[in-house]
């Protein structure tokens, strides 16, 4: 008995993580060996007896010191229990606590009953049994104890201690008799324990199977689900494609709702990448956030609870502390890989409302440790793609050079003209200069949008429908310096002809697509060093349209035919990342496509693009038809760049619109606030406040105001991003007077649906 308040303070001190008072442990323990001694030398009780069905006892003296020591042990727990409630503002925490202290004044009060005249009865183990039901309560309540381990082991110990008690004197019993007199009984119990022993470890995991079926079977669900995302997420090199299956496996397995991804950018904060559940797409923590610097140390889960219980996360600020709650999460699941941290998964409560268990989390870490991998291979594969996609630039930068400055004679040449003959000139004959002037700009627009595709990293995975033949002639006039101006320099020929016949339009992204045919193009220069031929085909077969890429070179052996589309395989050396076929290879096969290639050594290679053609698409695009008695508007316009701004002017007025305009941001805030506008058109770049800012104060000021975004940058923002802005509609510079009237029109529709509420 003397033992429980020195074993009481040892599990305070460990569960409030007390890193002191060690000698207090020392002291207990030479406390309780020296009322050991005294208790069996009868100095604790000198005598006990049962006297006329009354229970007496005399105790020693001895007896004082045990109880002097007890009192001091439950003191010091008791003291140490009072100290961390006060310093604990958490009221999850201060229940926990108060539970403790509640049982405290139960022993004591049943401690008390020893020293009165009810001493004789055992009424202390009575109300100790409370205590004891009220630990168990907050043990199940707080989950200061995985109770289902506890459960598990149990019943495979306690099955397997009967299992193996029984067989042991079953078997001796019978050997016994049967060998009587051949082999003493000893020899006989030490054969059946050594085969016991060599069965213990095959018994002991069938029957732990056994209780998970029995007892745990969804348990046993969620392990073969991890163990298979595990398995399948290596194989998968599209980041997003990978965030979202972790974040589905997760919600699915756990059975909760909000879920978040954070990755660590590279100025060292982490940032949501994705989330499920949750609005967090702002959510940022500093390079020196207290949780991060502790999860790159100490590489663990963090539980909610422990951020308010570990001394190294007390650094937290409120705003940081506030930043956090927005996760709403329960646990914290370290992403590292190569001994760092890369990220954070978060999951927040169960819809169960049960807490996760140490066997759950240790699961959780070992599913999280392989996701680290994919993702850091993912990453590494992104890069790569990114480098191949800027040698592709490189390749393309001198077709380009080249084009725009064709553009560009055109139009100072026709712009030369007009400005010294203007005045000479027939009006049809101005008109149709102006007319080449136009679709050259126009041209060039297209050009800078087609580089801004090819360069773009991530590419859009909302498919639109896609002209193949314009895609093949892109990728021809791309790479014309290769195979006309290089190979010239280089004192070789290369001939490029094609034969395009008119395709129904296929459901694709079109950077991606043009990127694809590129890079077939190119393999087929470089297997021509000598020149040769390279011809260009498009056609239908079925319900598939064909893309044919035939070149005279040295042809494909069977060998290298069979490792073509494997990453990082090449047959160019060193100069060559092998990325090409295999990233062309990836992106046919999102397109539900396939490449087919047919080549014989010296005869030359034929590679096939074959994509499906939609059943449903009809054979003649409408055309489309220009908005007409678009109502009156007041439109304000705001562009610092002046020439700009004041052509969009022209433009809106010259469809009988009012236009106010400004060339700042603040300028233009306060013309809103003056007048009534309509609608308003912002520049996305602009100096002090960028057009996003703005977008949000208009909105601010009055919610039924669309907003029409001006971009140079090209039309490359998420939905996440169109939330976050407060904007529209986006309209890419240089816009045809069609393009404007559309959008004007879907945006004055989206006006008159907000008057009429």
């Amino acid at each position: 008995a003397f033992a429980m308040p020195i074993i009481f303070y040892s599990f305070v001190r460990s569960f409030l993580e007390i890193k002191e008072q060690k000698v207090w442990l020392y002291l207990g323990i030479v406390l309780y060996i020296s009322v050991f001694i005294a208790n069996v030398m009868g100095y604790v009780v000198k005598e006990a007896y049962i006297s006329e069905g009354i229970f007496y006892y005399e105790i020693g003296i001895a007896a004082l010191f045990a109880v002097m020591g007890g009192f001091l042990f439950i003191g010091l727990a008791t003291f140490n229990l009072i100290q961390s409630y006060r310093k604990k503002k958490d009221s999850f925490h201060q229940n926990r606590l108060k539970y403790f202290l509640i049982g405290v004044l139960i022993m004591a009060a049943g401690t008390s009953t020893n020293f009165t005249k009810l001493g004789r009865y055992p009424l202390d183990i009575l109300i100790n049994t409370l205590n004891a039901f009220l630990i168990a309560y907050v043990i199940l309540r707080y989950k200061l104890l995985d109770i289902n381990i506890v459960i598990r082991k149990g019943s495979v110990y306690f099955a397997l201690s009967a299992i193996i008690a029984s067989v042991y004197l079953f078997m001796i019993f019978t050997f016994a008799r049967a060998l009587q007199g051949v082999v003493g009984i000893s020899v006989v119990a030490i054969l059946i324990a050594i085969g016991i022993a060599l069965l213990f470890q095959p018994l002991r995991e069938r029957l732990q199977r056994w209780v998970d079926r029995l007892f745990f079977r969804e348990r046993l669900d969620y392990y073969q689900i991890l163990k298979k995302f595990a398995q399948g997420i290596v194989t998968i090199l599209d980041f997003n494609e990978l965030i979202y299956s972790t974040m589905s496996t997760f919600s699915k397995t756990m059975q909760t709702d909000k879920v978040a991804i954070l990755l660590i950018n590279e100025e060292g904060q982490l940032y949501s990448r994705a989330s499920l559940g949750l609005d967090v797409y702002s959510f940022r923590l500093k390079k020196d956030n207290p949780l991060l610097t502790w999860m790159r140390e100490k590489k663990e889960i963090l539980t909610k609870y422990d951020i308010d219980l570990l001394p190294e996360l007390k650094g937290l600020g409120k705003s940081e502390a506030k930043e956090l709650e927005r996760l709403k999460a329960e646990l914290f699941i370290p992403l590292i890989t190569r001994d760092k941290l890369i990220g954070v998964i978060t999951l927040g409560e169960k819809l169960s409302e049960k807490g996760y268990s140490e066997e759950e989390q240790t699961l959780l870490s070992t599913a999280a440790s392989q996701a680290s991998v994919a993702f850091e291979n993912a990453r590494l594969y992104e890069e790569l793609v990114r480098s191949e996609r800027l040698r592709a630039l490189g390749e393309m930068a001198g077709g380009v050079a080249h084009h725009f400055n064709n553009l560009l004679a055109v139009i100072v040449g026709n712009t030369q003209l007009l400005s010294q003959r203007i005045e000479k000139m027939e009006l049809n004959e101005i008109k149709r200069k102006l007319k080449i002037i136009e679709a050259s700009a126009f041209d060039g627009a297209e050009t800078v949008k087609r580089i801004q595709e090819f360069s773009r990293v991530k590419a859009d995975k909302r498919f639109t429908r896609v002209d193949l033949k314009k895609i093949v002639e892109d990728a021809v006039e791309i790479t014309r310096s290769r195979w006309k101006d290089e190979a010239q320099k280089k004192g070789i020929t290369i001939t490029l002809t094609t034969s395009l016949d008119e395709l129904p339009p296929v459901f694709g992204n079109a950077s991606e697509l043009r990127e694809v045919i590129t890079n077939i193009i190119i393999n087929a220069i470089d297997a021509m060093p000598e020149g040769g031929r390279i011809a260009i085909k498009t056609k239908k077969d079925e319900d598939q349209a064909c893309i044919l890429v035939t070149d005279t070179g040295p042809g494909i052996s069977e060998e290298v035919k069979r490792k073509i589309f494997d990453p990082y395989f090449t047959t160019k050396g060193p100069q060559s990342d092998g990325l090409g076929m295999s990233v062309s290879h990836g992106t046919i096969t999102r397109h539900e496509g396939e490449i087919e290639i047919h080549s014989e050594e010296k005869k030359g290679t034929t590679i096939t693009v074959k994509l499906p053609i939609p059943q449903t698409e009809a054979e003649k695009k409408k055309k489309a038809v220009i908005p007409e008695g678009i109502k009156k508007a007041t439109i304000l316009v705001v562009d610092d760049e002046d020439t700009v701004r004041e052509a969009l002017e022209d433009m809106l007025a010259a469809g009988g619109h009012r236009v106010i305009s400004s060339s700042s941001a603040k300028e233009g805030i306060e013309l809103f606030k003056k007048e009534k506008v309509d609608l308003v058109f912002t520049d996305l770049g602009m100096p002090e406040i960028p057009g996003w800012q703005l977008a949000k104060l208009i909105k601010e000021i009055e919610p039924r105001t669309p907003v029409i975004m001006i971009t140079g940058w090209g039309i490359q923002v998420t939905k996440e991003e169109i939330k976050e802005s407060s904007v529209d509609f986006f309209i890419a510079k240089p816009f045809r007077e069609k393009e404007l009237l559309e959008i004007m029109a879907e945006a004055m529709k989206l006006r008159e649906k907000g008057d009429s509420k």
